[in-house]
């Protein structure tokens, strides 16, 4: 039986590599001078590898004064999906295994 640990801050999906490793989709701020997210960002704490999904134009610019328009890429498809079958793929394959600490 595996200890469950608290997911770090930020991350919204995680996938496990078969070497160990965990591939992991957070939200973050992708345009310059922008505080709320903007795009999903991948990273695999194995191979180090990084993908980025942008959510496209409306995510920056709301011209109805809404805020952002969490996970809508530019043709207003939800680019959610799109960062979940990267991750998922780069997972099944990628052999890497994670870093030791300390």
């Amino acid at each position: 039986m595996t200890a469950k640990t608290a997911w770090p801050k930020n991350v919204i999906a995680r996938y496990l590599t078969p070497g160990g490793a965990t591939v992991d989709i957070t939200e973050r701020p992708g345009y310059y001078d922008v505080a709320h997210p903007t795009e999903h960002f991948i990273t695999c704490h194995g191979c180090e590898d990084t993908h980025t999904e942008d959510w496209g134009w409306d995510a920056y610019h709301d011209e109805f004064g809404k805020g952002p328009q969490p996970d809508f890429d530019a043709s207003g498809e939800s680019a959610l999906p799109a960062a979940r079958k990267w991750a998922q793929s780069h997972a099944e394959t990628c052999r890497a295994i994670p870093k030791p600490t300390a």
